[in-house]
């Protein structure tokens, strides 16, 4: 229990830092974010018992999330602050490449009861997703487009929260887990 009461606190940390610093001026900003980001991936690495089958499930999950919030921006749908400068503006920014990353390590964790909802995790992402990025957006860390924008938001969640559910069932281990 105690596991997933870090697992769970140690995602808020991350989410929290992100909102708050983003605004900052760079590099402190990208300092507290890869500082608060790394402390919780090392800790949920030490206590998953099954290290390489995390770290591969992580770098899926933060591969999948670039996607879609570069796509939602490229599209116009989203725009965050943070963003790259120049021609990388198009891409998601760092910081929510650390929000990916720190989902991802909350899947097998604190987030394991999504498991047993896969068939209900469309409605929960599309929700608790877009209630997130909504979050977001009163911390003035990102801004929609429009209502519609919104709406797609939604629907990427809903489409994402179960892919993320399934990876994080077929993640298989092949090595012991540590002593």
């Amino acid at each position: 229990m105690f596991k997933l009461l870090l697992n769970a606190a140690g995602f808020q940390i991350v989410w929290f830092t992100c909102a708050l610093t983003v605004q900052n001026n760079p590099p402190h900003n990208v300092i507290w974010v890869c500082i608060v980001t790394l402390l919780f991936l090392l800790q949920h690495v030490y206590f998953s018992g099954k290290p390489k089958t995390e770290i591969i499930l992580v770098l899926k999950v933060s591969l999948l999330g670039w996607l879609l919030d570069t796509l939602l921006v490229q599209n116009h749908l989203i725009y965050f602050e943070g963003s790259y400068p120049g021609s990388f503006s198009k891409m998601q920014p760092f910081w929510m490449t650390c929000l990916w990353l720190s989902l991802g390590a909350s899947l097998n964790a604190s987030l394991s009861w999504l498991k047993p909802l896969l068939s209900w995790s469309s409605l929960i992402g599309a929700v608790v997703g877009t209630l997130s990025y909504l979050a977001g957006a009163k911390f003035g860390v990102l801004r929609f487009e429009s209502t519609i924008a919104i709406a797609i938001t939604a629907i990427c969640w809903g489409i994402a929260l179960p892919i993320l559910i399934m990876l994080s069932i077929e993640t298989v281990d092949t090595t012991p887990p540590l002593a």
